[in-house]
């Protein structure tokens, strides 16, 4: 998807080591969810530019008056204004996006949660004998 793109695009920083353990077949799955807060932070910004960089063009174009336009011009200016409100929903959308980055769930999040190391620790969790709930590598092996 294009946000799956922009998250590679402007993958950068401490997020940028998160790449080294993925396979070429296996990015796109990984860069279809949020990465970090920073990440996501940049894709919506360069959503956000390139809706108003479009709007601001589209408000250089002059729109004469509709009686005086040929059929074609008066369908041209109908796809524009069409175009327009398209462009404003999506940066109204993205905006709420940009607003709401503190609700998502990032990759660490998403990657303790799969350990199962997303809980609160208690003494009770301190047991170091053998046969606990947590397997290394989440496998029961018979051996």
């Amino acid at each position: 998807s294009n946000v799956s793109f922009l998250r590679l695009a402007n993958l950068g920083g401490k997020d940028a080591f998160l790449l080294e353990s993925i396979f070429r077949k296996e990015v796109w799955g990984f860069m279809s969810e949020p990465v970090s807060e920073d990440n996501e932070r940049a894709v919506v910004t360069t959503v956000i530019d390139a809706c108003e960089n479009a709007l601001k063009e589209m408000d250089e174009i002059s729109n004469d008056e509709a009686s005086v336009l040929s059929t074609k011009m008066q369908l041209c200016a109908l796809v524009r204004e069409s175009e327009r409100q398209a462009l404003v929903r999506t940066l109204e959308y993205v905006k709420q996006e940009a607003e709401a980055l503190d609700l998502k769930e990032y990759y660490q999040e998403r990657r303790l949660k799969n350990l199962g190391l997303d809980s609160e620790w208690s003494p009770e969790d301190d047991d170091i004998s053998f046969g606990g709930t947590r397997v290394p590598g989440g496998a029961d092996y018979d051996w």
